[in-house]
């Protein structure tokens, strides 16, 4: 046999392995089982490529690993609230028509509601990080910040020049990053900051040779920022130049950012510090962390549900089943933002539902993108919602926001998107808000968007070429490995 054949042999045998974990091993949705077997039985170079960066279940080590964050995260939790006296607010009158989404998310994510935060709802990167920027050199005790990308480069300098300058005063400085997609450049970027005492981890850093229950799946997506324990963070902003406006190939950049004052900003630095001692490796008792959870003062009128979601949960997706619960609660509207829609079944059939029950269903997506194969499986996923009498709009730019409000009473902002990856792979956290006055803001901030889209129809679709109805039919089969 020569070399050629025995490689081509092997690769088959690797091949067949693969289409048998699929079929036996894996607990994958039909849909995405059927994706995998077509993939690796037509494609198997590509196919067996993909599957074990992408598509391979939990490894019998990160399983371990995962479960031991779990019972970490849940131990922790329960110690926390026992020892701060957290319990659950009254209900707020402007929770009680959406009392399913709070008890679901209670019950589920053991997320607490609370009652008198304030919320600053920001849409550009600019004045986002100039208020960032303001509250760290504001700072007094302790500054803890995790974004999925920090980059090195304008902001990102200016960013940990200021950290850097807080740590030199004394104040306790952490910073995370996710492992893959803060993988490249950030060696000489924290330097500064770890020279003056600030504290630096990345989150399941990626070794592809060194470390096999790592992949590119399972991904830390959260962006959360606590200054005092008194001043919280959380949306779809990373730290990079191109949320500024500053990269010219995805002009204009369209985010959303929430700056969050109150109660609720307990449960932002809870959720830091549950990914701060995994990357650790490390356990913490609460009460040595007392400082870190100062007695919130009262706020504003606005109640909150900070909700997290990722694969250490297993079975449980709480952000999307709390999306669901939104959707079927819904009696007028629906306004939805996503850069990426690729929804299961499941969430089509909710919009369905909502849509011929005469809800206004509306979803913004952008025309621009950063993924060619994920904008045609977001058109695929547009064509069908539209014959069910939902109205699809293409933002005239990127827009990055993953947004939903739901009756002009309540908005979700964070930064999970309505994808797949977002619902059942990666780490998400979002802000369930219930207060009618930032709905109705948020509600006025999708309209000025409208302004900037256009309104897709079935003659948009039927001017599409035949290769490019292909490519999204395609895009669409293999959508549920995105």
């Amino acid at each position: 046999m020569s070399a050629s054949q025995f490689f081509i042999t092997l690769f088959l045998i690797i091949d067949l392995f693969c289409i048998i974990a699929v079929i036996f091993f894996e607990r994958k949705s039909p849909t995405a089982t059927v994706a995998w077997l077509l993939i690796l039985i037509l494609l198997p170079v590509v196919g067996v490529v993909a599957y074990v960066a992408f598509g391979s279940g939990f490894p019998a080590r990160k399983k371990k690993r995962y479960l031991s964050k779990n019972a970490r995260d849940t131990l922790y939790d329960d110690k926390l609230k026992r020892y701060l006296s957290i319990s659950q607010s009254d209900y707020s009158s402007n929770a009680r028509p959406f009392i399913k989404v709070v008890n679901y998310l209670r019950a589920e994510a053991q997320s607490v509601y609370t009652d008198q935060n304030q919320v600053q709802i920001f849409i550009d990167g600019q004045s986002k990080f100039a208020s960032l920027l303001n509250d760290i050199r504001q700072a007094r005790d302790h500054i803890h910040l995790f974004y999925y990308i920090f980059k090195n480069d304008g902001i990102g300098r200016e960013l940990v020049a200021a950290l850097a300058e807080k740590a030199r005063q004394g104040v306790r400085v952490r910073v995370m990053y996710d492992g893959l997609g803060s993988m490249m450049g950030l060696s000489r970027l924290f330097v500064p900051l770890i020279k003056a005492g600030g504290r630096v981890r990345a989150f399941d850093r990626l070794l592809f040779n060194l470390s096999p229950y790592i992949r590119i799946n399972y991904r830390n997506h959260r962006k959360i920022a606590v200054i005092d324990g008194k001043i919280g963070y959380v949306g779809g902003m990373n730290v990079g130049d191109e949320y500024l406006g500053r990269n010219r190939k995805y002009q204009p950049w369209r985010d959303t950012h929430l700056r969050i004052t109150g109660p609720a900003v307990w449960f932002l630095q809870e959720r830091f510090w549950m990914d701060w001692l995994h990357a650790e490796q490390a356990d913490q008792e609460p009460q040595k962390l007392e400082r870190y959870f100062p007695e919130p003062l009262p706020d504003g009128n606005v109640g909150i549900q900070i909700v997290s979601s990722g694969p250490d949960r297993f079975e449980s997706m709480p952000i999307k089943s709390g999306f669901l619960q939104v959707i079927y609660d819904a009696e007028e509207s629906l306004l939805i933002q996503s850069p990426y829609f690729i929804p299961d079944d499941g969430f089509v059939d909710a919009l369905r539902i909502a849509a011929r029950a005469g809800v206004d269903v509306r979803i913004m997506l952008p025309r621009k993108t950063d993924n060619i194969l994920v904008q045609q499986a977001n058109m695929a996923y547009a064509e069908t919602v539209m014959e069910y009498g939902v109205r699809v709009y293409l933002y005239n730019g990127f827009l990055h926001s993953k947004t939903i409000t739901c009756d002009r009473e309540l908005v979700s902002i964070g930064t999970t998107n309505m994808d797949i990856r977002s619902f059942s792979l990666n780490f998400e956290i979002n802000a369930f808000i219930y207060n009618k006055e930032i709905a109705l803001a948020h509600a006025a901030i999708f309209e000025q968007d409208l302004e900037h889209c256009i309104e897709l129809n079935p003659a948009w679709f039927s001017k599409q070429s035949r290769i490019e109805r292909a490519v999204c039919k395609i895009a669409r089969l293999f959508a549920p490995l995105m």
